[in-house]
């Protein structure tokens, strides 16, 4: 049978629509092969790659990881008090904003040590050897005949060459900050025997009305003195130990040689009549606003003991301020706070002194709560007149005491 011409027509278009169709899915084939070749290849390049500049075959994911766990350690990881140290990465976070801008040096506004060798190495180069405390063979720790190995001599002279060596600062008053003052086993123990809170009395001049006091009277002392006429031991169970402590600290701090070393240092001619030891402990809230202190001082000095429960940045918020007379005049007329000009670091077993005149102005910003811990200090203070309990301020002490 004859077919039509149109028929023909018709299934030669079909045949050719059915070639390009195949044509087309063998070229969506071969694009998806090669563009996923194409990626295979680019992942393996890329974590090979990684692996190559850090000498690890890891892949990113397995690297941010580390990364990621890094961290989270360090950000866990408390370190104890005589850990911390100045560190002027950290500092810049605690600098006024006044004093930011531009290029500014977080050096210029803290007072610190310099440290480029470890606290073992600055012990050693005072000349100090670890050959002292509580001896290991006291069969009864409580007995009051227990051994307590000390070289008062060397304890002396390790004070007296940290007070040589420290820089004398001028800005913004006269003052100088000492760097490992303390024998190290003797300030571990002035730590570990230090007065129990119950032990100390509340600072009564916080009434006294003075702008900037108002918070003062979270502040709580005795003083060394006291310490070395306790004798119950039932209601402090370390009373027997801690009293060797304190009378190893008292020939220390209190020995003509120190005396003369800080008053040669600031090259003071007056005679102190008086003076006084006290140990103190600033609670949570405690604060104290720009002040030149007594003008019956001669010199104020004090040595710091930062505890463990103390938070790390501590070291630059606990520390001492000092101001100028124009900060003084524009403080704040309810808590006497005022800009700082310099600050001293908040380190253990460093210590600053300065000479009271009408422009020492200093102060203590805030204390935290609590939970954060007490600012333990030592403060030793020279007097022109005979200053009423400059050797003892009883109180606190009292009930501990016997007879």
């Amino acid at each position: 049978h004859a077919i039509a011409p149109h028929t023909l027509s018709q299934q030669s278009r079909n045949s050719t629509q059915k070639r390009k169709f195949a044509l087309l899915l063998l070229l969506l084939f071969l694009l998806v092969v090669v563009f996923g070749g194409f990626i295979v290849f680019t992942s393996t390049t890329t974590t090979n790659t990684i692996g190559d500049k850090n000498g690890l075959f890891v892949t990113e994911l397995e690297h941010q990881e580390d990364e990621r766990r890094t961290t989270t350690l360090t950000i866990k990881k408390k370190r104890k008090a005589k850990e911390r140290q100045y560190d002027e990465n950290v500092a810049k976070e605690h600098v006024p904003i006044s004093k930011k801008g531009g290029d500014f040096d977080p050096n210029e506004y803290f007072i610190h040590c310099n440290r480029s060798k470890t606290e073992e190495d600055g012990a050693a180069s005072l000349g100090v050897e670890k050959s002292s405390g509580f001896s290991s063979n006291s069969k009864d720790a409580s007995s009051s005949s227990m051994l307590y190995q000390y070289d008062a001599r060397k304890d002396v002279k390790h004070i007296v060459n940290a007070i040589h060596e420290a820089t004398l600062n001028k800005d913004p008053f006269k003052s100088a900050y000492f760097c490992d003052i303390l024998p190290e086993d003797l300030y571990d123990d002035m730590n570990a025997y230090f007065p129990p809170a119950y032990a100390l009395m509340k600072d009564q001049r916080a009434n006294a009305g003075q702008v900037g006091r108002k918070d003062a009277d979270k502040r709580y002392k005795c003083s060394a003195f006291d310490i070395l006429k306790l004798r119950d031991e039932k209601k402090w169970g370390k009373v027997l130990r801690a009293k060797k402590v304190w009378e190893r600290a008292t020939k220390a701090l209190y020995s003509p040689s120190v005396k003369l070393a800080l008053f040669m240092k600031f090259k003071i001619s007056k005679k102190p009549a008086s003076r006084d030891f006290r140990v103190q402990s600033d609670a949570g809230g405690f604060s104290i606003g720009t002040h030149p202190d007594n003008r019956k001082k001669i010199l104020t000095f004090q040595l710091y003991l930062p505890q463990d429960a103390n938070e790390e940045s501590s070291v630059y918020t606990y520390g001492t301020c000092l101001h100028t007379p124009e900060q003084h005049k524009l403080r704040d007329k309810i808590d006497g706070s005022a800009p700082c000009e310099k600050k001293m670091a908040f380190v253990a077993n460093t210590a600053y002194a300065f000479p009271v005149t009408r422009s020492s102005f200093h102060s203590v910003e805030k204390v935290v709560g609590k939970s954060k811990g007490a600012r333990k200090t030592i403060m030793l203070n020279w007097y022109t007149h005979v200053m009423d309990g400059a050797q003892s301020m009883g109180g606190g002490l009292l009930s501990l005491l016997a007879g």
